[in-house]
């Protein structure tokens, strides 16, 4: 009868399906995209004027911040 697809009066409950390699790839990659925004944020915060990387710096008058 399973070829037919029907199933036994008391039978085994069937699983829903679970996460499959495709999610498990998806998920690795919002994490390191993730990772990836926060490395620039660091980076950005180094080199933008008054330490916020959404501040653009003026084209006549580039500054890095120095460690003194």
């Amino acid at each position: 009868m399973s070829q037919f697809g029907m199933q036994m009066p008391g039978g085994r409950q069937q699983r829903g399906a679970g996460p499959d390699v495709y999610t498990a790839l998806v998920f690795l990659g919002v994490v390191a995209m993730g990772v990836a925004v926060g490395m620039l944020w660091v980076a950005g915060t180094k080199v933008a004027p008054d330490g916020m990387p959404f501040n653009i710096q003026d084209a006549d008058r580039i500054q890095l911040k120095t460690d003194n």
